[in-house]
């Protein structure tokens, strides 16, 4: 019934000649349980880009097949299924291309697919976005990081386990009788083998890709998942160059994302990225260094870094949910939770003499809650995680307000 996919490609933009280089597909039928596996290195006949992502050498796919070798088996994989991928639009978008440049359109519709970074999203209200932190969330473990089939293994025991959460049939199975009627072109290629990676190919960088896994999913605009995850790609070994820089940019022109949206987009990431390595304890020379030229690279400064890792140390600044969210400025609406030391109603007043607007209930739109327990489990404070709203401490929201001038009797 379903097709769980995942690719490894020379870039981030097929219409700029970028091409995969490795495919694998795990076969789920209608439980979710493995039927079959299947993978294997392609030869692009071009540079493999950045190697420093995939890990794959250009003597791994010397006597690789061409993707027109494996096209006819591949097609015979797909046809028929409904296709399954962490943000499948990425991959679908790579095999439309493959097989546009050998004359073909085939029935990859990304409507008619399931998305697993979409559903950890509408299942988990809250959950990250890396396939990584979908995993760790899950309980599911993933050996050998961007090898095309570890990653095709996670997402389809991703996707098993969330099966689980829907009755049967599944309320998308109207789309899959759709997909399952589907006429596919006949396909060049036959009989081939297989060519599959060397063990020494992939894996990750440990420092930066924890803290990727730790950056939450944004809301809006629309798009913006689609483009962080592919960020999330490039930074999880440390770095991104001039190169994946400028590829960024034309991605996010092909996502119709606008310079505004994408400049917030970004100054949210620095900022998460400094509020995460705060969380993970002392911040090493060299990681500092990460940061910054992250932050520079981006377009932002290292001075950023510097304003998020003091906020992160006060206790005062939780990582956005929706870029705008940084901060609270005067205006911002907040709620109160949790029994304090000091009356509710003298904290109410403090807060609207300072310049803040009280309310009663957590709404989507409410800038930060105040709580006397930051890991209350209130029903305020279960409201503001599901919403993505930042909870700090009473002392952090007293540190936001002015001097009061009893702070200076003796």
């Amino acid at each position: 019934m379903y097709a769980v996919i995942d690719t490894e490609t020379t870039g981030l933009l097929p219409s700029h000649r970028h091409r995969v280089i490795e495919i694998a597909v795990v076969l789920l039928d209608a439980r979710g349980q493995v039927e079959r596996e299947w993978v294997t290195l392609l030869n692009p006949q071009r540079d493999l880009g950045p190697q420093h992502i995939h890990g794959i050498l250009t003597a791994d796919v010397l006597a690789a097949p061409e993707f027109a070798d494996a096209a006819a088996q591949l097609g015979e994989l797909l046809a028929g299924r409904m296709v399954v991928g962490h943000n499948v639009e990425f991959d679908l978008e790579f095999l439309r291309a493959e097989f546009e440049r050998l004359g073909l359109v085939v029935p990859l519709i990304t409507e008619r697919s399931m998305c697993t970074m979409a559903l950890a999203g509408y299942l988990y209200p809250g959950a990250k976005r890396t396939l990584g932190a979908c995993c760790a969330a899950a309980g599911i473990s993933i050996e050998g990081w961007h090898s095309a089939l570890a990653d095709t293994r996670a997402t389809a025991a991703l996707f098993a386990q969330y099966l689980q959460a829907f009755p049967s049939p599944p309320p998308w199975q109207w789309a899959y009788e759709e997909v399952r009627g589907m006429r596919w072109p006949a396909l060049p290629g036959g009989s081939f083998s297989p060519t599959v990676r060397p063990v020494h190919a992939g894996g990750r960088h440990g420092w930066m890709s924890r803290l990727v896994d730790q950056l939450p999913r944004v809301p809006e605009p629309p798009q913006a998942n689609s483009y962080l995850a592919l960020l999330d790609g490039i930074l999880a070994n440390r770095e991104i160059t001039a190169a994946d820089a400028d590829q960024l940019v034309q991605v996010a022109t092909a996502l119709g994302l606008t310079r505004v949206e994408v400049h917030e987009l970004h100054r949210y990431y620095v900022a998460g990225l400094a509020q995460a390595s705060w969380a993970e304890g002392a911040i090493t020379g060299e990681q500092r260094a990460d940061l910054d030229r992250v932050a520079v690279m981006l377009g932002h400064q290292e001075s950023e870094v510097d304003d998020a890792l003091i906020r992160a140390s006060a206790g005062a600044y939780v990582v956005p949910s929706r870029p705008g969210a940084d901060g609270f400025p005067l205006g911002s609406t907040m709620v109160f939770t949790g029994d304090m030391i000091e009356s509710r109603e003298t904290w109410w007043d403090r807060a609207v003499a300072a310049g803040y607007s009280p309310q009663e209930a957590v709404r989507p739109d409410t800038t930060f809650v105040v709580a006397a327990d930051p890991d209350s489990l209130s029903v305020k404070a279960r409201a503001a995680r599901e919403f993505g709203v930042p909870i700090i401490t009473v002392e952090a929201f007293r540190r936001l307000l002015p001097e009061r001038p009893e702070q200076h009797a003796s």
